[in-house]
């Protein structure tokens, strides 16, 4: 790729020593050459997500998005992402406990739905995903 900018920091660890301590070698495959792995480190130093991938596959940059929309999604209300979540998708209200709790707690918003006792969501539309993550 050409003129992109990149705009968080990249690591070059040509002695392999943040390699080892992160666990990236990759047993039986190399000792000279690291997996490829994606830590997301969120404003407050924590790491939300390690993804790994061996040598031999390539990276899902889309993916790699997905994760990090998700997590700031997350983060923004309060509320959890299923499997494969897109902005635009409904959202998990943890935990309600009941249907009552998630009803009072998310009250004024006609958005929630609860599937069960255990187990309710809400939408959200891919506008309110983006405005709200750019504010952050």
């Amino acid at each position: 790729m050409k003129n992109v900018e990149v705009r968080f920091p990249l690591i070059e660890d040509i002695t392999m020593e943040v390699a080892r301590k992160y666990g990236m070698i990759q047993p039986g495959e190399s000792a000279t050459k690291a997996v490829r792995a994606v830590f997301v480190i969120d404003p407050k130093a924590i790491v939300r997500a390690i993804i790994y991938y061996p040598l031999s596959l390539g990276r899902n940059f889309d993916e790699l998005l997905r994760v990090i929309v998700a997590l700031q999604t997350a983060d923004a209300f309060s509320v959890a992402t299923p499997a494969d979540w897109r902005p635009g998708d409904p959202v998990i209200v943890p935990p309600p406990g009941s249907c009552g709790v998630a009803q009072d707690r998310m009250a004024g918003k006609d958005d929630l739905t609860c599937h069960d006792w255990f187990f309710c969501t809400r939408s959200l539309s891919e506008k309110q995903v983006f405005d709200a993550i750019s504010k952050g």
